[in-house]
């Protein structure tokens, strides 16, 4: 008697002291979580469609100057032209919709976009997100009065630095110059890139409100280090 009521002692205490099995969601599940890319407007499926014959049409092939036809042509359209491109439209929302709340219900967080990485483990070269900014008729944001400055005169430090150097070698040049010039000598490249500045946030406006920003992630403005200026 004595030796059973000891067992069911231990088998008791066991059962209390025992930590509570608990379940963990799979990390491979969460890792492999991947938001939906949002869809494109009734304007950008039109404007993918006919890209090629408003480029040929209007004999230019600038980003800005694109958009800014495309989208008077757009509105120009009869609401049954618009018609085929706002249904297909609707339905790519619709379908995106359904995936957003099974990526959310998931376990997935709204606007937390995974970096897109190339196969040795590092984003996508800056050429390929030029070419996919001028695809996407994006106008091209104006260089920094220090790069305007750096383009007009590159030649002249180039031949200052000497044959057989560096690009980084002009470039600390011409940050050296650039550091040593007067704010009356800076100001003729101030000024042109503000009237380039002006006429950029115009075009940008214009291809937004023509639906051109309907697919930008976060990471589609310009690169900052394209324009970073000489310290």
């Amino acid at each position: 008697y004595q030796a059973s009521h000891r067992l069911l002692a231990q088998e008791h205490t066991s059962r209390i002291t025992r930590p509570p099995t608990t379940t963990h969601p799979s990390p491979f599940k969460m890792a492999d979580l991947v938001q939906p890319t949002k869809p494109p407007t009734a304007y950008w499926l039109w404007l993918s469609e006919k890209r090629p014959a408003l480029t040929k049409e209007l004999g230019k092939t600038k980003g800005s100057d694109v958009a800014k036809f495309a989208g008077e042509r757009w509105k120009a359209l009869s609401a049954a032209d618009k018609k085929p491109y706002e249904e297909k439209a609707a339905t790519a929302k619709k379908e995106f919709d359904a995936e957003m709340e099974k990526f959310l219900a998931a376990g997935g967080v709204k606007n937390k976009r995974k970096m897109k990485e190339s196969k040795d483990g590092k984003r996508g070269s800056k050429k390929a997100r030029a070419d996919a900014r001028a695809a996407s008729g994006m106008p091209k944001r104006p260089p920094s009065a220090y790069f305007q400055f750096m383009k007009e005169n590159q030649e002249a430090i180039r031949k200052e630095v000497g044959p057989g150097k560096t690009a980084s070698a002009v470039g600390a040049l011409g940050g050296q110059k650039w550091k040593a010039m007067t704010a009356a000598q800076k100001k003729p490249y101030e000024d042109k890139v503000a009237k380039m500045k002006a006429e950029w946030t115009k075009a940008m406006e214009a291809w937004k409100k023509n639906g051109g920003g309907a697919n930008a992630e976060a990471g589609d403005e310009e690169d900052d280090d394209d324009n970073e200026e000489e310290q």
